[in-house]
């Protein structure tokens, strides 16, 4: 194993560990230690610890190589999750999936069944905005009455929620996939169209468990669908303003339509490629602000401020793991440490990496 081979992991450990003992947040740590590591290999090698920081602009804007193609970094990935997050939040803060959530919630009518596949559907519909901060929240508010005043267990709640926000947190304005389009250096629409069918069938298993969990809490309540006692006008309306009131005041019922049919067309073009994401995101946010604010100078500038929050944690530290690509990739260690790796797999075993990849990749992204 030869110096920079043994540089990148040392480098990769080093990070892990900050992260995990949290003595750095991930946006320094991105851009911290690859730095340092960067200068120590340029240093060992007899090079001008300068060149660390043209790997980094490399990483994080572009580089152009011998044969003159240009090669991105990942600013276009953060660009397009700066302006995606940014829409959602706005489509959040307006209503959008307000009509949603309050429809599943009046078609349950005392089921545990029903509440529970309910739950779920609303979790998934909650988290198309990427945040599963608010996913949880939202849900849990408009869920929870529900989940006691039928002694349905709370612990199934928490389940129903982390599984469709898992699907929906692999949209390309979530955060793992846009980690990966960054190290791939790939457009969203070479990848997210491919992960259509497999997120459609998770979400299918997601509502199944929650159909498996309702029929047990069926039987466990002695619940009988003929016999039971609906809910009253009151208690529904009290969950309804749950959604309702979530920042009445920025919400627009009235433009439901046209939000809707603004993001329908935004996830066409996007999934089918034609036009750039980061473009169609930040033309939806503009006219989202103008259609649902008015010509209001200080009011678009306010839910602006509001949205743009949201989504730029996200975003630098998109930007930010330009800084360790770049060193990766210009100083080698990313080369020396998939030879090295490579070096472990029986020969005629080639075929397996792909499923190797995945069964690694589930517990690494957890651990980092």
């Amino acid at each position: 194993m030869d110096l920079v081979t043994i540089l990148g992991y040392v480098m990769i450990v080093v990070f892990v560990i900050a992260i995990m003992k949290r003595k750095l947040s991930p946006f320094v740590a991105l851009l911290v230690v690859p730095i340092v590591f960067g200068m120590i290999y340029a240093i060992t090698q007899g090079m001008s610890v300068l060149e660390v920081f043209q790997w980094v602009y490399d990483g994080i804007f572009y580089s152009v190589s011998d044969a003159g193609k240009v090669k991105p970094g990942t600013m276009r990935s953060g660009i397009m999750i700066f302006f995606a997050v940014s829409y959602f939040t706005l489509m959040m803060h307006v209503g959008l999936f307000d009509p949603l959530v309050i429809f599943i919630i009046k078609m349950v009518k005392g089921d545990p069944l029903k509440i529970m596949v309910a739950a779920t559907i609303a979790a998934g519909a909650v988290s198309l905005d990427g945040d599963g901060t608010s996913t949880v929240l939202i849900t849990t508010a408009a869920f929870m009455p529900l989940f006691r005043q039928f002694k349905i267990k709370g612990i199934y709640l928490a389940l129903l929620i982390a599984l469709p926000t898992s699907v929906f947190n692999m949209t390309p304005w979530g955060g793992p996939l846009a980690r990966v389009l960054s190290a791939l250096n790939l457009d969203v629409t070479d990848i997210f169209p491919k992960l259509l069918p497999g997120m459609a069938v998770v979400l299918l298993y997601a509502i199944g468990v929650a159909y498996f969990l309702g029929k047990k809490e069926r039987a466990r309540l002695g619940y009988d669908p003929k016999t039971a006692a609906k809910i009253s006008d009151e208690e529904m309306e009290k969950m309804f303003s749950v959604v309702r009131d979530a920042d009445p005041e920025f919400k627009h019922p009235e433009k439901v339509w046209f939000n809707f049919l603004m993001t329908a067309v935004i996830l066409f073009l996007l999934i089918f490629g034609h036009a750039n994401s980061g473009v169609l995101f930040a033309l939806g946010l503009a006219l989202g602000l103008v259609v649902n604010y008015g010509f209001d100078f200080q009011l678009q500038r306010q839910r602006l401020s509001a949205a743009v929050e949201e989504a730029a944690p996200t975003t630098s530290i998109i930007l930010a793991s330009g800084a360790l690509m770049g060193v990766i990739q210009g100083s080698g260690m990313g080369t020396g440490i998939a030879n090295n790796l490579a070096s472990f797999i029986p020969a005629g075993a080639e075929h397996l990496v792909p499923v190797i990849t995945a069964v690694v990749g589930i517990p690494g992204l957890i651990f980092l």
